[in-house]
């Protein structure tokens, strides 16, 4: 529900605003320039309604203007868009559902963070250039979902190719935004040759990114290639790709009008799909038949056709393409599947021992040296990708941090702060140990985390060198057991024993200085929001009713009329703006809220956000913090107070987030999100962990079922633990604030780090106890474990109030589940030691 206030006689003001001080001028200067018909419409379609919220007292309330007073459900801007492309494709339209893949062998097949980060740029970078081609044709308004505006890839292109001022920031360039699937909208006689050439915009733009890294690897020497690494360079860039795409044209097309349309739609998909004889959609249709007020046309009938155009792609998808042959002799170290270059004199072995030895004369150690990694040409491509071509093309430096930094991410926080408060002796021993770890171990760490380069800006009075160096040393080199000769000799070739004495002295006088030493153990996270297929297709439970989406003053002009009482207590039918309403809410929450959570208020590293799909690399003290605000910020639980996001999960909330001056719309309180987390040692393998928080989401969903969160613990020694919680239950709809609450607690020391065993202990025995007999064990256990420097009144007051929230959380999940949940956050306060 938007605030009337803000909508009070604004008639006048947005049509002089729009056709005076906007429209007016674009079209004189636009009309003489080239792409007479393209250029203004790209400003229009991009631009107009930014221009509107500064011209009009509405500021960036227009954009939720809705396109239909009777029925406000969507803003006027999406409606606007997917008119255009309807009107395009007319009278013949028809779906295009584009993917390429193979999207889980090509990410996760990474050891290296900066891999995983580069394989979802490539993707993403893909995915767009497939959507690139049709928009420029057609216009950006056809592809349905994702929403293309305000996307930095679409921003670049609007603004390189045609002079927009909306050039996006390096930062938003770098991060992975498209999903590797998309729908179109185009006229059908045109829309397998729009495919077709979409496809081969994807196919020509990986060979020559892919030509780019070979060219500048073998033309400066780093790569000793041959003919025969050229060919098998090839053939493996060749068959890396799987596009699939489907077209699905609208029925009752050509031969049919208005109403007639509709029936031939609801009928062939009746034919196909057999639907119940109690489908609500055909009680909603025989209404809305029935009332004489609105004949169906085919945007009634869009959701069915949505839905058929997804099985049709589902089917294109089972049949597969050919698959090649599987390749022979030394595999690949990083993906295992291809086999590793090689030349004609050298095996892969000797063959990528020379590329690392001619990578260190150059001062680089992208490579292992002796032949230890071994690559194919794909994972070769990711590799080098980003320095040998996308730095010159898209400015794209700076580094992917590793998960040591990571790992390291809370120590360095802490570091800064003793810089910022003026500590002398932390200066003074970060300095010794700079002085000798800097001039050797400087990689291109700095700017890998932004959140530690605003902490970093901030001591621009007091030790600005001291910090920037610091945040150029990989979090790996601030652990004391990374300091052997065989560890160093890898990027510091001749490195002396007493430089490794010195330093490894230098970082124990650190951890005493800042009391506190780098945890060895980082969280990865994995995001995906429930149901998301029903959202899209309009059968998901969640769905507002028609009666909740009429103004008021509609509902009791209808409360009397006859049918009209079982519509509006029947649940909305997905038409194609509110599909786009819903394109443009995910990615809004994408593109802005998943990175100012992750980045902004927490050091953290977005890996990719496309939608409601979320991966990134996240301190472990903070991960429980982070997923809780993803998830309220997914559905519209949050407000910004001053600025601050606060979490109001559970709260009613209006759909909308107003943020500063911006406003936009939200997938709604309805919508849930299961999260995945894993906690593992910064040296465990990478695909491993990979494999870990896939299992942790799908443990989120199947065995939480649903708007979850679960944690799987990778301890060094092998040990594993999973825990898993839903988001909010009845009588506490917020349940993660508690179990983050008492991390922060045994963090403190309010609590005694021995308290969550002592439950552990007597968790079988408290099952079995009534729930106040429960209450009264967990308190006398808390009063017991309570902080020494407590007052018997705070240990009182702790208690009395932890043991009621855990004797009901308990409730839920029982006794077993909630002692291992302590046990997590133990582990979490105590950064992983054990």
């Amino acid at each position: 529900r938007l605030p009337s206030q803000n909508f009070q006689n604004l008639d006048n003001e947005v049509q002089t605003a729009a056709g005076q001080h906007i429209l007016q001028p674009w079209v004189q200067q636009l009309s003489t320039q080239p792409d007479k018909e393209k250029r203004p419409y790209f400003h229009i379609w991009r631009l107009l309604y930014e221009r509107l919220a500064q011209q009009t007292s509405l500021k960036s309330w227009v954009r939720l203007l809705p396109a239909d007073t009777r029925q406000p459900d969507h803003p006027l801007e999406q409606h606007l868009s997917i008119s255009a492309a309807i009107a395009d494709a007319l009278p013949n339209p028809a779906f295009l559902v584009f993917s390429i893949g193979p999207v889980q062998e090509f990410i996760a097949a990474a050891r290296r963070t900066q891999d995983l980060w580069m394989g979802s740029w490539i993707l993403s970078y893909l995915s767009w250039k497939a959507m690139e081609s049709l928009a420029d044709e057609f216009g950006p308004d056809v592809i349905v979902f994702p929403s293309l505006r305000g996307q930095p890839l679409c921003d670049r292109w609007l603004h390189k190719d045609y002079g927009l001022p909306c050039q996006p920031t390096l930062e938003d360039l770098s991060r992975p935004t498209f999903p590797n699937r998309f729908l179109a909208l185009l006229p059908a006689e045109e829309s397998s040759k729009a495919a077709q050439k979409a496809e081969e915009a994807v196919r020509e733009e990986w060979r020559r990114l892919a030509q780019q890294v070979y060219n500048a690897l073998t033309h400066s020497g780093l790569l000793p290639a041959d003919q025969e690494t050229a060919d098998l360079w090839e053939s493996q860039i060749q068959a890396l790709l799987e596009v699939y795409w489907v077209v699905f044209l609208w029925p009752g097309t050509n031969h049919l009008h208005g109403p007639q349309q509709a029936d031939g739609g609801k009928a062939f998909y009746e034919q196909l799909c057999k639907p119940p004889q109690d489908w609500a959609f055909h009680r909603i249709y025989e209404t809305l038949k029935e009332s004489g007020q609105y004949d169906p046309n085919w945007g009634t009938v869009y959701s069915l056709f949505h839905d058929l155009a997804d099985r049709a792609f589902n089917a294109r998808k089972n049949l597969r393409n050919f698959e090649q042959a599987e390749e022979t002799g030394d595999k690949c170290t990083q993906c295992g599947q291809r086999t590793a270059l090689h030349s004609s004199n050298l095996d892969s072995h000797d063959f990528w021992a020379r590329v690392a030895e001619n990578l260190r004369n150059q001062n680089r150690y992208e490579i292992k040296p002796g032949g230890k990694e071994r690559l194919c040409a794909v994972c070769t491509v990711k590799r080098f990708v980003q320095r040998e071509v996308l730095e010159q093309e898209f400015g794209l430096r700076g580094g992917f941090p590793s998960t040591s930094e990571i790992a390291a991410v809370s120590f360095k926080k802490r570091v800064l702060d003793a810089l910022k408060e003026g500590k002398l002796e932390v200066c003074q021993v970060l300095k010794r140990f700079l002085d000798i770890a800097h001039p050797h171990l400087k990689t291109v760490a700095q700017g890998a985390l932004p959140y530690l380069g605003t902490l970093t800006q901030s001591l621009a009075e007091t030790e600005p060198n001291l910090a920037e160096k610091l945040l150029e040393i990989d979090g790996e080199w601030l652990h004391l057991e990374s300091w052997t000769r065989e560890y160093l000799e890898e990027v510091w070739p001749g490195v002396r024993e007493d430089d490794i004495q010195r330093a490894r002295e230098a970082l124990r006088d650190l951890y005493q200085a800042v009391d506190a030493k780098p945890s060895k153990y980082y969280a990865i996270l994995y995001m995906d929001g429930d149901h998301m297929g029903r959202w899209l297709s309009g059968t998901h439970e969640g769905l507002a009713t028609f009666g909740d989406t009429w103004h008021p003053s509609v509902r009791n002009q209808l409360a009397n009329a006859p049918n009209w009482q079982g519509l509006a207590a029947s649940k909305r039918v997905i038409t194609p703006a509110v599909h786009a309403s819903i394109s443009q809410a995910l990615g809004r929450f994408a593109l802005q809220l998943v990175s100012h959570i992750v980045e902004e208020r927490h050091a953290g590293r977005v890996v990719y956000a496309g939608g409601d799909d979320v991966l990134a690399l996240v301190p472990l003290e903070d991960a429980l913090t982070i997923a809780r605000e993803l998830r309220a910020a997914f559905s519209g639980h949050i407000c910004f107070v001053n600025g601050d996001l606060q979490v109001c999960l559970g709260e009613a909330v209006t759909g909308y987030i107003e943020w500063g001056e911006d406003i936009f719309l939200t997938m709604g309180p309805e919508a849930t999100a299961s999260i995945g987390l894993v906690f593992a040692h910064h040296l465990q393998p990478l695909d491993l962990v990979l494999q870990a928080v896939r299992r942790a989401e799908h443990a989120a969903k199947r065995r939480y079922d649903r708007n979850a969160v679960a944690v799987e613990v990778l301890k060094r020694s092998g040990e594993t633990l999973t825990v898993g919680i839903k988001w909010g239950y009845n009588g506490m709809p917020d349940a993660s604030r508690l179990l983050i609450g008492l991390v922060r607690r045994l963090q403190e020391e309010k609590i005694s780090g021995k308290w969550p065993y002592a439950v552990q202990a007597e968790s079988l025995a408290l099952e079995t106890l009534p729930a106040e007999a429960q209450k009264a064990e967990l308190k006398r256990l808390l009063k017991r474990q309570a902080g020494q420097e407590f007052s018997r009144e705070e240990k009182d007051e702790q208690a009395e109030k932890l043991s009621e929230e855990l004797t009901v959380l308990a409730t839920h999940m029982g006794f077993g589940e909630m002692s291992r949940w302590l046990l997590v956050g133990s582990f979490i306060a105590r950064g992983g030691e054990v």
